[in-house]
């Protein structure tokens, strides 16, 4: 589904910096994420994500995997139960939905101008410029970070993240918007910092299938 992609944008901040204000114990866990954050160049995981709509009193799974490249690269590939292909190399994101024999072409200032959190697509702004810390859990083998938008207008009601406790590699996210949806992502057979060619991050449209451009012509 569509509501997918505009989801999985919270996601992004996996490959940037972590800089958020907390005491004590939960301050140098948090200053362990933010080292880890900061020593990952690429991100490669297989994921799940589970999307409860509360509209439709129904959650939805969906698994595929994920691909990453600092600054602001990016693949997701759906491979059920509904396959789609998100792509954006910085400047366009493409989306592919085979089924509708349809790809979606938009500059990626359009995703920017609409979603806060997708400002760390490219490396822009800082996340204590605008969330704020709400709670600092340790589990058995987690450390749960919950934060809040410092902007009321944004639709986003609280990000939660979830870093492994040996670590302190991000493995996992919830979000939950005003609507009372909630998504949640969860990656395993991570891989960090191995090269990914920069031709992962570019789409050509397949033959046959129509192409709704967005972007700015000359």
């Amino acid at each position: 589904m569509r509501t997918k992609i505009s989801l999985c944008l919270f996601l992004l901040i996996l490959i940037f910096p972590l800089r958020l204000a907390a005491e004590s114990k939960e301050q140098a866990a948090i200053d362990a994420i933010q080292k880890r954050y900061e020593e990952v160049r690429t991100f490669q995981s297989d994921f799940v994500q589970k999307s409860y709509v509360k509209m439709m009193n129904q959650t939805q799974k969906a698994e595929g995997r994920v691909h990453i490249k600092k600054p602001g690269k990016m693949k997701w590939v759906y491979n059920a139960p509904d396959p789609q292909v998100l792509v954006s190399n910085r400047e366009t994101l493409w989306l592919y939905v085979p089924e509708d024999e349809q790809v979606t072409k938009v500059p990626i200032k359009n995703i920017y101008s609409s979603n806060t959190p997708a400002l760390f697509l490219a490396g822009k702004g800082k996340l204590l410029d605008t969330f704020e810390v709400l709670q600092v859990i340790f589990r058995d083998q987690e450390v749960q970070v919950t934060l809040a938008p410092k902007n009321e207008e944004n639709n986003l009601e609280r990000l939660v993240l979830y870093a492994d406790k040996k670590n302190y590699q991000i493995v996992g996210s919830s979000v939950y918007d005003k609507l009372g949806n909630r998504t949640e992502i969860r990656f395993r057979n991570i891989q960090v910092n191995r090269e990914i060619p920069d031709q992962m991050f570019e789409f050509s449209v397949p033959q046959g299938v129509e192409l709704l451009d967005y972007t700015e012509k000359p």
